[in-house]
């Protein structure tokens, strides 16, 4: 039965969808930013979603605090294909599927306290996204990219257009403030007023392989110097505009430094082989980037 009632609310939605888009022309393009992971993302919040952009592709999350709520709606591709997909922690009475033609995603799933969801990839100019909760639309339990912003209106749309801009108003100047040895796994990544730029890495008791490369846009990277580093780990400059390295942390800090006549820095970095950004932190306001791999502007 509760197939049957799902079915008949996805093409609801469906029809909803197709109408908005028929009628009167296209819908407003939000200017939120959906760059990188919500930095407010947490399991076990009030019934909410959230949706962000990363060099993976895009991600759609939901969670609840204690009474299991119902999310269902589509992501309309505009311009272009919805491509590969996969779900994240859904059980197998929750749908997920694309139309024939692959311009839409549909879904329909509960979620109970925990963080349920899926992934994505478009080459789409721009993503209509009309969500519901419980079946009604509610814009402002939407929170969209790093700084987790609402929109105004359900559908609402965002540009996949890469904003290039989104890290460079972060302030590399200054070491992180209350990090340190032993601190729970992540990056540190800051410069000091002489030019001088320290990339850190700790754990609190596990061991994490942290890894990666730092390119020069610009011109070039020089006085590259491995800290605390062991013999399995390495630091090296493959070429004077590239830095890469495998450094294997527990507990203790390792890292590098290094300078640079490069107008920017982009910094490509892994934890376990995964990207996340909400564990780099950056200058001494500890800021995360919105998604990796990010640049941060050196002068």
């Amino acid at each position: 039965m509760r197939r049957l009632l799902l079915a008949a609310l996805l093409t609801v939605i469906m029809a909803t969808s197709f109408i908005n888009a028929g009628q009167g022309g296209r819908i407003s393009l939000s200017q939120l930013n959906p760059d990188g992971q919500p930095k407010n993302l947490k399991e076990g919040e009030s019934h909410r979603y959230y949706v962000w952009r990363d060099d993976k592709g895009w991600h759609v999350r939901t969670t609840t605090r204690q009474t299991k709520r119902f999310f269902a709606g589509t992501v309309t591709s505009v311009g272009g294909k919805i491509k590969n997909y996969s779900t994240f922690q859904l059980e197998n009475k929750d749908l997920i599927k694309v139309n024939p033609s692959r311009t839409q995603l549909l879904f329909d799933f509960g979620t109970n306290q925990k963080i349920d969801g899926f992934d994505f990839q478009s080459d789409a100019s721009t993503l209509r996204f009309d969500l519901r909760v419980d079946g009604k639309r509610r814009e402002d339990l939407v929170f969209v990219g790093f700084n987790g912003e609402s929109p105004k209106n359900m559908p609402f749309e965002l540009s996949t257009a890469s904003s290039g801009t989104a890290a460079q108003i972060i302030i590399p100047f200054g070491e992180p403030k209350g990090m340190g040895s032993g601190s729970s796994k992540r990056f540190m990544l800051w410069r000091e007023n002489d030019g001088m730029w320290h990339l850190r890495t700790t754990t609190a008791r596990n061991q994490h392989q942290f890894s990666g490369e730092v390119t020069a846009e610009g011109g070039i990277i020089s006085g590259v110097n491995a800290i605390s580093t062991e013999k399995k780990d390495w630091v090296t400059a493959k070429d004077p505009k590239r830095v890469v390295f495998n450094l294997n942390t527990n507990g203790a800090i390792d890292g590098f430094d290094f300078r640079t006549t490069a107008s920017s820095l982009k910094f490509s970095l892994f934890i376990d082989g995964e990207t996340r950004s909400n564990l780099v932190y950056i200058g001494a306001q500890a800021a995360n980037p919105p998604s990796i791999p990010f640049t941060l502007p050196t002068k």
